[in-house]
């Protein structure tokens, strides 16, 4: 039987221009010996806690964090203890109790594409012809490679957040239907969970779907005789208290016997 293809998220982040005027790095380039390497290490550091939200998880296989970032990147472990130690003194970087190095600028500057938009944006760079009124030149001369390049990124980046749109409405169409089919109640607390929805991840809103679905299934084999689900939560405060983390898996309802709970 032939396997579905899994779809794969590719993770990018975007550097802010101001990024080497930034206090933290100018002085570690000009006070440290290395500084510059330090650098390197630290942007390395950045995109691989990407799949993770920001965060390089400790495996445990050897004695601490920084052995485990110096093998992976192929750097100097005493370079990467001094790039974790000053990051973490600036406050770019905090260790965890469980070990792991969380990089806390990385959820502002992340961003993600499927493989299948990775792979339209890659046909359209192939294909990509600049239309003569898209964007002015500074001669009549055909636009440049950059002007090209900047045209084109314009063009992807308005589809890129047109398709995110587009799957999250579809998302919460889903999550706030399972909610307006349990109670009616639902109908008057529309436009504070769309609030609270469009803050959340892709993957926290698709999980918000499967939570869903698992405590409507919950609630009503608790509460057979409640119709209208008078006691359950809304769709508001499911979203807004994380709830949706404590659904993932479908619940089982205890019945209770003569003898007790089975």
């Amino acid at each position: 039987m032939a396997q579905k293809n899994k779809t794969k998220i590719y993770f990018w982040i975007k550097l802010d221009e101001n990024f080497f005027k930034n206090l933290a790095i100018k002085n570690l380039r000009k006070t440290v010996t290395g500084g510059d390497t330090l650098v390197i290490i630290y942007q390395q550091m950045l995109l691989s806690s990407l799949p993770n939200n920001g965060v390089i998880y400790y495996e445990g296989t050897l004695q601490d964090i920084a052995q485990e970032i110096a093998l992976n990147l192929d750097e100097k472990l005493d370079d990467v203890r001094l790039a974790i130690d000053y990051f973490q003194k600036s406050g770019l970087l905090q260790i965890g109790d469980d070990g792991s190095a969380e990089m806390l600028q990385v959820p502002m500057l992340i961003g993600q594409e499927t493989n299948w938009n990775k792979y339209k944006r890659d046909k359209k760079l192939e294909n990509f012809q600049p239309t003569s009124n898209q964007l002015p030149t500074s001669s009549n001369q055909a636009p440049t490679e950059i002007e090209k390049e900047i045209e084109l990124e314009i063009e992807l980046e308005k589809e890129i957040e047109k398709e995110k749109k587009t799957e999250t409405e579809e998302l919460f169409s889903n999550y706030f239907s399972i909610f307006t089919n349990l109670s009616k109640k639902n109908l008057s607390r529309r436009a504070m969970a769309l609030q609270v929805f469009i803050t959340l991840s892709h993957e926290q809103k698709e999980r918000s779907v499967i939570g869903a679905n698992n405590y409507v299934e919950y609630y009503k084999s608790k509460n057979p005789g409640d119709n209208e689900a008078k006691f359950s939560i809304n769709a508001y405060e499911f979203l807004s208290n994380m709830m949706f983390e404590e659904y993932q898996q479908k619940v089982k309802v205890k019945k209770e016997t003569l003898g007790g709970f089975i």
